[in-house]
C-alpha cells in the first residue's frame, strides 16, 4: 500500500502570485518613478506612461494579495489564508490611517515679522 497522497490545496499558485505581486509591484513603481521624475524644473521623461504605471502598481499593489486570500480561502489553504489575510489586513491598515485625520498643508510658512520698535522710532527701523 502507498501512502495516500496529500494535495498541494494550490500552494505553488498562490507563492507565484506572492513573487508577482512583490516583484511586481517594485517594478511598476520604479518604472514610474523613472518615466515621471524630473530634476531642477526639467520635464519628466513621460508623464502619461508614469501615472499609468503608478495605476497599475497601485492595482496590482492591492488587487493580487486580495485575489490571493480569495483563492486561498476556497481552495482552503490555511498557510495562504494567513499570509494573504495579513497582508490584506496590512495594507487595509496602512490605507485607513493614511485617508483619515486632518488633512493640513505641511508646508511651513515663516511667522509674519513683527515690529518691536516703539510708535516714535517705527519709521527708522525697515519692516515697520
Amino acid at each position: 500500500m502507498e501512502p495516500e497522497r496529500s494535495r498541494s490545496r494550490g500552494g505553488t499558485g498562490l507563492a507565484l502570485l506572492g513573487i508577482i505581486w512583490f516583484f511586481g509591484t517594485l517594478s511598476l513603481g520604479w518604472a514610474a518613478l523613472y518615466y515621471g521624475l524630473a530634476f531642477a524644473g526639467a520635464p519628466s521623461r513621460n508623464g502619461d506612461l508614469a501615472q499609468a504605471l503608478v495605476y497599475a502598481a497601485i492595482a496590482l499593489g492591492g488587487g493580487a494579495p486580495a485575489v490571493g486570500l480569495v483563492v486561498a480561502i476556497r481552495l482552503h489553504n490555511r498557510a495562504g489564508t494567513w499570509v494573504y489575510g495579513l497582508i490584506v489586513l496590512g495594507l487595509a491598515i496602512l490605507g485607513i490611517s493614511t485617508m483619515s485625520g486632518e488633512r493640513t498643508n505641511h508646508v511651513y510658512k515663516e511667522d509674519p515679522a513683527i515690529c518691536t520698535a516703539p510708535p516714535e522710532r517705527a519709521l527708522e527701523v525697515p519692516g515697520c
